[in-house]
C-alpha cells in the first residue's frame, strides 16, 4: 500500500514558474533542461505520472542491454 501524500493544487502559473526555476537553477551549473526532463516535470505535475513510474520508465530506456 502507498502511503497517501496530500499535494496541494498547483496552477498552471505556479507550475511554469517552478519549471523555469528548475531549468535557471540547471543553467547556473552549466546544464540544459532537456525536451523529456521537461515533459516528465509537466507529467508529474499534472498526475499522469507518478514519481516511481517516471523512474521505472528512464530505468528501462537507460538499463544496458547484458
Amino acid at each position: 500500500m502507498e502511503p497517501h501524500t496530500h499535494r496541494k493544487a498547483v496552477t498552471d502559473k505556479m507550475h511554469r514558474q517552478r519549471v523555469q526555476n528548475v531549468a535557471g537553477t540547471m543553467a547556473i551549473e552549466g546544464l540544459m533542461l532537456s525536451e523529456a526532463s521537461r515533459r516528465n516535470l509537466d507529467r508529474y505535475a499534472s498526475g499522469q505520472a507518478n514519481y516511481q513510474q517516471i523512474l521505472a520508465e528512464l530505468k528501462a530506456k537507460y538499463q544496458r542491454a547484458e
